[in-house]
Order: structure tokens, then sequence, then C-alpha cells
């Protein structure tokens, strides 16, 4: 599928903290769940931070064969059997140094020969510490490739989406949580944020590096987002945030809107729940996802709904519902139906009551049991083939009243 360029850039990440001496640069495409290295490697070292098993790309023409010792996981005790090991106790300051001779799996047990001395311990009531002399073979060391791609947990990041609404303005910020799991500092040069919303971190997200490579913009491909990110410090096992947009927008409608459905059996006044809605179209393309929404006064944030917008594109019309409504309160009440069965002729009284001191805008979608074949009164339209729209403005500290009539068919 082919990308679509979007304009806007994300600010330089500019640091004013030494990178570690320690590390290259490194570029790294990053998702919310690990991220893919390419690191250019020196000789006698190892990559940068931990390699995921099983990741390892070399990028040379040609390499020799590369043997990664394992990680001894020294849960499976067996594997320190006739070595000198350390037990201490989980619960209380108990240790033993010793050599540790069996395991006994039907009881649960270990022996260790301490102090000339066979001992026999409960195996869940004690941490095992081998011995650092048998733990680190310094005699072989893995030599990689001068170009190596890996993926690692080490790195990832998390995206803040939120929107502030003020003085019929919205605000729209993306921001980035970059996570460091990491013992050491890292720095990042020439790095790309990923964000797929649907599906986790795949190899394709090395042929994007490449992609975005020469670019300065975001790009959207198959649902997928990327950023460039072209340096940034972190500083080890910590969270950095950093901006990535700020879009205003005006409020082109702000509403009060209620949803009703009505059978032929409902007789009694149908309460009007209304909630506040508002209506903007983005000046840029954005994050989709969840989205924190707030209400600023008087330089204060007042926390509202959050919402989800599905799409986040240049002059795509976005609706968001902030809170419920306490200004608007109402009812519908059914006046007149020539039958219970359809075909029926209706006839509807909305009520509706303005609390505040400014008048309101309101939209009513009242859905009923059977297809609309006629429509009439005022500021009602026909919405859908089973639903009609009620559209109007109340004014401050006021009550309106009106009527209108449909015709349902089978």
């Amino acid at each position: 599928m082919k990308g679509l360029t979007v304009y806007f850039c994300l600010p330089l990440l500019l640091t004013s903290i030494q990178a570690s001496a320690q590390a290259s640069p490194l570029r790294a495409v990053i998702d919310t769940n690990n991220s893919q290295i390419v690191e250019n490697i020196s000789a006698n070292q190892t990559p940068s931070l931990s390699v995921t098993p099983g990741s390892l790309l070399p990028l040379t023409a040609n390499f020799s064969p590369i043997t990664q010792v394992r990680a001894a996981d020294y849960r499976d005790w067996s594997s320190q059997i006739g070595q000198q090991v350390t037990v201490e106790n989980k619960h209380r300051e108990l240790s033993y140094t010793g050599k540790l001779l069996a395991l006994e799996p039907q009881s649960d047990t270990f022996s260790l020969l301490a102090d000339k001395k066979t001992v026999t311990l409960p195996i869940n009531d004690f941490y095992l510490i081998p011995s650092y002399a048998h733990t680190t073979d310094k005699s072989t060391k893995t030599q990689y490739p001068s170009v190596v791609s890996y993926q690692s947990n080490d790195l990832s990041w998390s995206p803040k989406r939120t929107l502030i609404f003020t003085d019929g303005v919205v605000s729209l910020i993306n921001s980035a949580e970059l996570h460091n799991v990491a013992t050491h500092a890292i720095q990042l040069k020439n790095s790309v944020l990923h964000y797929s919303p649907a599906t986790p971190m795949r190899a394709k997200v090395e042929q994007t590096a490449l992609r975005m490579s020469d670019s300065s913009s975001a790009d959207y491909t198959d649902n997928e987002v990327t950023f460039p990110l072209k340096s940034a410090h972190l500083k080890a096992n910590s969270d950095t945030l950093v901006k990535l947009i700020r879009l205003q927008s005006p409020i082109d409608k702000n509403e009060h809107t209620a949803t009703v459905y009505t059978a032929f059996n409902r007789t009694a006044d149908i309460p009007l729940s209304f909630e506040n809605t508002l209506t903007f179209t983005l000046s840029a393309d954005a994050f989709p996802g969840h989205y924190q929404t707030f209400w600023q006064r008087d330089g204060l944030l007042i926390p509202s709904n959050n919402t989800h917008l599905d799409i986040a594109r240049a002059k795509q019309p976005i609706q968001v519902v902030t809170n419920k409504s306490l200004d608007i309160t109402g009812h519908l009440s059914l006046v007149s139906s020539t039958s219970q069965k359809l075909p029926s002729q209706q006839t509807w009284k909305v009520t509706l009551q303005n609390h505040s001191n400014q008048a309101k805008s309101y939209a009513i979608s009242h859905t009923m049991r059977g297809v609309i074949s006629h429509v009439e009164g005022p500021n009602v339209s026909q919405k859908t083939a089973s639903s009609v729209q009620i559209k109007g403005k109340i004014p401050a500290l006021k009550t309106q009243s009106f009527q209108y009539q449909v015709e349902l068919k089978e």
C-alpha cells in the first residue's frame, strides 16, 4: 500500500546531557512493546542493549558464525549440581555455602555439602546464588559483525494523547514517553517512533526504518504511523516525555445531544438525557486512539470524559462527547397514535428547559419501531429509515415545547 505523507515534523530532541561514554549512538525503530535496533559494533564489543533471543540479524554481506552463549537460568538448580554455590533463606537471615550434591524432586529438597556436613533443605525456601567462577567464562567472548540489527525490550515508548477545550478552541497534544529500562544511558540518533494500533512489532519495521531514513515528516502506511526522532538522550532506567504534535482548531459546533428509542406500548413521558458534544476539524494529522480530555478554566484543567478517535487525519471532522449536560433537561411524550400496530400515524411532543443563562443548541435523535414514510413538524427531519432528528436552539432560562407527526409503515 502506498504511504501517505503527513506534513508535520517532530521537533529535535536536543540534549544538554553528555552521552554515555561506553556506547555510541544507536539507531532504532522504537515500538510500544520493544525496539528494532541497528548498531555498529566495534571489535571485541557486544550489543549495547539486551538482545531478544532469536532476533539477531547481521547486516554485513559475509560474517563468521556467531555463537551466543545462553544465560544460565538458575531457577533450574540441576545446572549447578557438583558446583560450589551459596543458598539464602527467603524468609530469615540464614545462608549456607558449599557443594550442591543432589536434588530430590519428589520431596522438593536439595542436598548440600557445607562445612564437611551434608544438609537437606526445602528448595522452595531458598535462593540459589551460583559461584561467579562457574557462571562466567572469560575465555569465550562472542565476536559480532560490524553492523547488526536485533530486537530489545530495553527500549520502548507510550503515546500520550490529550484534548483541551477552552474559549471556543480545542488544543490537541500528542506526546511520547520513551522508556529506557537498561542499566545505562542510551543515546539515539536518526531513529523512528513506530505506532501500530492493532498489531504488535513485526519484522517489516526494518523496511520502515529504511523508508524513513531520508524523511523529515511522519508517514501513514497500512494503519501504522511512524515519526522521525532525530536525536535523544535517555538516562538509565528512566521515562522521558517529549512533545510530538500540538494542534489548535476552532470548535465548529457545540451541541447538547440526546438519543431516544420508542415502541408502541410506551405511553409515559420519556426523559431525555443530554450530553455535551463538540465538533471540530483537524488542521493536520495526529494520533488515532484514546484521548484524555480537559476543560481549561482560569489556567486550571478540569478532567472530562475520555474519548476515542478512530481516524485523526487532516481536515477530518471530529465529534467528541465531553460530559453529561445539566444545562438542558426535557422529556418526550406520545400525544396520539392511530394504531398500536403498523401502519400508524403518531404525534409526539418534545418539552425542553434551558437552565443556563446562555442560549443552547440541541440535537435529539428519535428512533422508532417501523419504517418512516412521512415526517411533519418544526425543527424535525428524517435521519434514517427509522429515525428522525430534532434540531434547534433554546433561549437562556426558557422552556420550549412543540409537536411533530410521523407516519410509520412495516
